[in-house]
């Protein structure tokens, strides 16, 4: 029974230093070579996670709908923002290479200056009765 037990400890840390053996960015190729990822362009991810000895098979794919990326590398792809969320108009659709872009406030909403200056993302509704100091409230 010890001798089992020694085995499997022997095969579990053999195995685990095989995977630990390749970087964050690394797969390990079919000759146990620590091989970087694979880097996506403009609008594309890979297919499965890669790393640590694992994603030898990982392609680039496209973008899933509703979702976008800017630069080259091995991100993911990120959730394309939706402007009805933010109660503003939207000027640009999202696509596989570049976010949606907002616009101006819907009507009945402000957006809120904050004390540094800038102004919030999301325009809230201007209540009852609306605040004196919103033109977009009148």
């Amino acid at each position: 029974m010890f001798k089992l037990v020694l085995i499997w400890t022997c095969l579990v840390i053999g195995e685990a230093g095989e995977v630990n053996g390749c970087r964050e960015q690394e797969f390990r190729d079919r000759n146990g070579n620590c091989i970087a990822c694979r880097q996506c362009g403009p609008g594309q991810e890979l297919s499965k996670e890669c790393g640590f000895g694992y994603g030898e098979d990982a392609r680039c794919a496209p973008c899933r709908p509703n979702r976008f990326k800017e630069d080259s590398g091995l991100q993911k792809c990120k959730p394309c923002l939706d402007c009805a969320l933010v109660n503003r108009f939207q000027k640009a659709n999202c696509t596989a290479t570049s976010n949606a872009m907002c616009g101006d406030c819907l009507p009945g909403f402000y957006r809120k200056t904050k004390l540094s200056g800038f102004q919030d993302m999301e325009c809230i509704p201007c209540g009852d009765p609306p605040p004196p100091y919103e033109l977009l409230c009148k």
